[in-house]
């Protein structure tokens, strides 16, 4: 392999967690509680709009914590990108107690925004019921942050560089990583891409081209959850077991819904547990008998 495929591979085997520095969680909860402020005022504020434009109503829930994003799946056939931690609890029920046009935080957050600045409202009875508390409505703010020195970001840098190692692959490369990226995505969408371009490259008529793709189809979808305790521990060992078990159950459904030619949908990790999604009745996954035949007996295939 190249170098550049070495990185690919080493890289999506980490292990993407934040820095267990106090400091450098003070300037991320800082960071992302300001960035929720101004999402809601950009999505809710009517200020220099026409009184008749639609606005988003949006509603936001901010956790924090020990995170970890891992692959899984193979280099053959799909994989999925999964994201888990305890933070994603944290902003399901923040999120759920919010109204449209507020922001809540976790009392993780409250905790963090305290130390950091001033917090309005009573928050330490927030933090003993270990309850969301609500830290921005539209355009008002009910925390404040002090001021911190700014250091100069990175992160242009680093997108430069991105582009520069992109415009240094040659055709191989790149044909390899359009292959390795495929992987994420839906095998209909991939199929779909490679269809149309071939059949319409020459065509400059959109509309004939949606004509030709729009369709009605009666699917099969079916929800599987495996009841496994799915949470990171920050113990190396343990969390190593968890992310194989996880990897292990994508690349058994895969397998399962390959013999039987139907679709893996999602594969997520969220307040609810881990879930799996597939799908029959999509194009290439379509056939007489379909559900009897195909989907109830790859359903219960893959329970067992």
């Amino acid at each position: 392999r190249s170098s550049f495929e070495e990185n690919f591979v080493r890289r999506r085997s980490s292990l993407d967690v934040p820095s267990d520095s106090s400091s450098e969680k003070d300037k991320l909860v800082r960071r992302t509680s300001q960035r929720g402020l101004t999402l809601q005022r950009g999505s809710s504020s009517r200020s220099g709009l026409d009184p008749s434009a639609a606005i988003l109503n949006v509603k936001c829930g901010i956790g924090v914590g020990r995170v970890a994003g891992i692959h899984v799946g193979d280099d053959i056939s799909r994989r999925e990108y999964i994201i888990l931690g305890d933070p994603i609890d944290q902003v399901a029920k923040a999120e759920a107690a919010a109204s449209h046009g507020e922001v809540f935080a976790s009392p993780e957050v409250i905790e963090y925004l305290a130390k950091i600045g001033t917090v309005q409202g009573d928050w330490e009875t927030a933090l003993k019921e270990r309850t969301p508390m609500r830290i921005a409505l539209r355009e008002e703010k009910f925390f404040e942050a002090h001021k911190c020195r700014r250091r100069s970001s990175n992160m242009s840098a680093s997108a430069d560089n991105v582009l520069q190692r992109c415009d240094n692959l040659d055709y191989s490369e790149l044909i390899w990583l359009k292959r390795m990226i495929s992987l994420y995505a839906h095998p209909v969408v991939v199929n779909d891409d490679n269809e149309t371009t071939s059949r319409f490259k020459n065509e400059s008529d959109d509309l004939e081209r949606h004509l030709a793709e729009a369709e009605l189809r009666n699917v099969y979808t079916c929800f599987i959850s495996p009841l496994i305790d799915y949470k990171i521990t920050g113990d190396e060992e343990k969390d190593k077991q968890l992310f194989n078990l996880l990897n292990d159950i994508m690349n058994l459904a895969r397998r399962q819904l390959d013999r039987a030619c139907g679709h893996l949908r999602q594969f997520i990790v969220d307040d609810k547990g881990v879930v799996l999604i597939f799908t029959f009745g999509l194009r290439g996954s379509t056939f007489p008998n379909m559900i009897a035949h195909h989907a109830i007996p790859v359903t219960l295939s893959i329970c067992e």
